[in-house]
């Protein structure tokens, strides 16, 4: 019994001395300051006497899940565009540490907490420098640009301590008047363009008129040619006019009897030869 008492000292002594790594993460084993394994493997290490630090190398999000200025997941940021103009905008990033480079990232700054301080700070300057490149009118006009550019800035503000790998600017809001502009604006240009479309199909109307008067011109042109080149063609035509007025003349359900080439005289013969 008193060697079992004895041993439970050892015991608890060895498993505090003993660091659990998972294998999403990246520790630094250190000994009083000093770097005694730069990656730990992944398990159950013996660290006596010695301090782990580890960094999740999975991706991360910016801003957080947690609350941010009592609102969840979202921090607007203010930037001026190249105008200028402040606007407020609300940008969300993902990112992940380089394995090459988190060895260097942690002599740097020694924590995670750190660490992703610089890169909340680089991520807020990265993100108004790209603003900055742009106009207000450039902002709202091209968004997916505006995506890039920001990630641009970022990645190079972080360098290689870290890799931006998504960027969504989910919101911009410019200040009230200009955002009142801006909407006036849109509607304005809405308007022109339904107007220059319009335009553009009363054009091709009014063309295709000019174009078919254009060509029954030419038809009568072709017309007038051809008889004049054959007189013989022109007389037809007007024996087949006279026969088309002789028959509609002689239409119609009053129409009891039509002379063709006689006289008032000759049908009333006639009349008086009917039964």
């Amino acid at each position: 019994m008193q060697r079992t008492r004895a041993a439970w000292p050892l015991i608890v002594l060895a498993v505090t001395a003993c660091t659990s790594v998972d294998s999403t993460q990246h520790c630094v084993l250190t000994r009083y300051g000093k770097v005694i394994d730069s990656k730990m493997g992944t398990g159950l290490n013996w660290s006596p006497l010695a301090d782990a630090t580890c960094f999740t190398m999975t991706e991360k999000n910016y801003p957080s899940t947690a609350e941010v200025n009592g609102r969840s997941g979202k921090e607007v940021i203010s930037a001026q565009t190249r105008d200028p103009i402040t606007v407020e905008g609300d940008v969300a990033i993902t990112y992940r540490y380089d394995p090459g480079t988190i060895v260097k990232v942690f002599e740097e700054k020694r924590t995670p907490e750190s660490a992703e301080a610089e890169i909340v700070n680089a991520i807020r300057e990265g993100y108004r420098n790209a603003l900055s490149q742009w106009t207000i009118a450039e902002v709202f006009q091209n968004r997916a640009a505006l995506s890039d550019s920001v990630r641009y800035h970022i990645q190079r503000k972080i360098g290689n301590r870290a890799v931006i790998t998504n960027v969504f600017v989910r919101d911009i809001k410019a200040p009230e008047v200009i955002e009142q502009r801006r909407i006036s604006a849109a509607a304005q240009a809405q308007v022109l363009d339904s107007a220059q479309k319009q335009l553009a199909i009363d054009s091709m109307n009014a063309r295709g008129r000019v174009m078919r008067a254009q060509a029954e011109a030419e038809a009568k042109r072709l017309e007038a040619q051809s008889y004049a080149a054959n007189p013989a063609l022109l007389q037809l035509e007007i024996a087949k006019a006279q026969a088309q007025g002789l028959s509609n003349a002689c239409r119609g359900q009053n129409v009891q009897v039509c002379v063709i080439g006689g006289t008032t005289a000759d049908v009333g013969m006639l009349s008086r030869l009917r039964p």
